[in-house]
């Protein structure tokens, strides 16, 4: 059976000033579904590609400061597919992003040890 793995970036966030460990993620565009944006941004911020599994309603994140909503969207990758093979990232010129594969039952103790590194 294979080992399930999880993709998460690591990018320094200004606002943070910090480099901060993350989802894929991103805005989505007028006229866009959260499911084409979380495609969008997967293959811009690590180049994979995959297909959207599920994706939930709106998720308020601080809704005593702000009215910001997210949509979280499963997108599953073939990491067999010619296309992931050797994924290239499509980057704005001001964004560096670091990709890591972990595996999920080594989500913990790896975002411990980021933690610790200072992210």
């Amino acid at each position: 059976q294979e080992e399930v793995e999880m993709l998460l970036v690591r990018q320094f966030r200004p606002p943070m000033g910090a480099v901060t460990i993350e989802l894929p993620a991103g805005l989505v565009d007028p006229g866009e579904s959260p499911e084409a944006a979380a495609l969008r941004e997967l293959k811009e911020e690590t180049g994979y590609t995959g297909s959207s599994a599920c994706v939930s309603g709106q998720l308020a994140m601080s809704p005593g400061l702000t009215d910001e909503a997210v949509a979280l969207v499963v997108v599953e990758v073939d990491l067999d597919s010619p296309a992931n093979r050797v994924p290239e990232q499509a980057l704005d010129e001001s964004e560096f992003i670091r990709v890591n594969r972990v595996p999920v039952k080594a989500l913990l103790p790896t975002l411990r040890e980021l933690e610790r590194d200072g992210c």
